[in-house]
């Protein structure tokens, strides 16, 4: 491959993860593939091995890695840098203890290079593997009938069949940072901002066969475990708010995408009532829940009517009788999820 310039830049956010730092950059060490990727390490404060084994691989391959040490500023601040420093035409993230298909990567910057007919937002399937064996649990593939690989679609399009997480997500760096989309720091949950506040600008969109991102789950102190859900509610009630925000101030963007955001809103919403289910039954949380429904419900009919959450809407019209048993049985299936 010649290339002019870089095609992708790769944000990898690396807080203490030494343990797994080695897997997650050696998916991109490939001779074809490495001319064309940016990978700007943002060093968020680390007090292990981290930037040591970062280096190791500058000094290797100079051209392709850069390492850029911060005070530590949560994953938003560490997207927020490198998405400032970014050179390539497309921009993705990849967390430090995960990893990407380094086949199914170069296809994607190939499709890229090989295709003038630029989209916004780039496609791809990603799959969950679990931490303590390294077994695939889940692959999430972001389908809808009559999909078409390599066909690019108006955003107002496909707003309704799809939801785009930030794994399956490649988006043009020049609309990132034209419209300064920034992400909150010091704050967990941040992906939903990464993934909904550019929705206003997007008008393109392609879907490229291919599992890409490699999502490690479980490992302690992981957003998504149980305990860091419990400890970190109110970053996920602050995310929740943003979006919500967005969601009111983007009263001019087109219908689609005001349902898709509207749809990116209940889903966190739907996140933060499990999160409160997650805390043994009480009348603190039972509250919790229903005044953050009814308060969507009566400010956002929309939001509140875009959740497609069996046991939510089953709170809501038993007028929440049947809390003790719903939260019995969400940490009953997380704690089995996990096993």
């Amino acid at each position: 491959m010649a290339h002019t310039a870089k095609v992708l830049t790769i944000a990898v956010a690396a807080y203490n993860v030494a343990p797994y730092i080695a897997q997650c950059l050696d998916s991109f060490v490939d001779e074809k593939l490495l001319p064309a990727l940016d990978i700007v390490v943002i060093g968020d404060g680390s007090t292990d091995a981290t930037a040591r084994i970062v280096k190791k691989y500058i000094n290797r391959f100079p051209e392709s890695f850069r390492l850029v040490s911060q005070e530590n500023g949560g994953y938003g601040a560490a997207v927020n840098h490198a998405l400032a420093l970014a050179q390539g035409e497309y921009f993705k993230t990849v967390d430090g203890d995960d990893w990407v298909d380094t086949k199914e990567l170069l296809t994607v910057v190939c499709y890229l290079m090989d295709n003038r007919e630029r989209s916004d937002v780039v496609v791809t399937d990603y799959c969950w593997v679990r931490h303590r064996d390294g077994k695939e649990i889940r692959r999430i593939k972001t389908d809808f009938a009559q999909k078409q690989y390599q066909h690019i679609y108006s955003f107002d399009e496909i707003a309704d069949k799809v939801y785009l997480n930030m794994h399956a997500v490649t988006i043009r760096t020049a609309l990132l940072q034209s419209h300064n989309i920034q992400l909150d720091e010091h704050c967990f949950y941040v992906d939903a901002q990464y993934v909904l506040r550019p929705v206003p600008y997007i008008e393109t969109v392609v879907f490229l066969p291919g599992i890409v991102y490699q999502y490690r789950l479980g490992t302690d102190g992981q957003s998504m475990n149980l305990e860091s859900m419990q400890k970190n509610y109110l970053q996920h009630e602050k995310v929740l708010q943003s979006i919500i925000r967005l969601y009111e101030q983007e009263d001019k963007s087109s219908l689609a995408k005001r349902a898709y955001l509207a749809k990116g809103a209940a889903k966190l919403m739907t996140s933060q009532v499990k999160i409160y289910l997650s805390f043994r039954s009480s009348r603190r949380w039972k509250m919790k829940i229903k005044q953050l429904v009814d308060t969507i419900e009566a400010n956002n009919p929309e939001i509140f009517h875009a959740c497609n959450n069996r046991a939510v809407k089953l709170l809501y019209r038993t007028n929440y009788r049947i809390y003790p048993v719903a939260s019995f049985l969400l940490r009953l299936q997380h704690t089995l999820h996990y096993r």
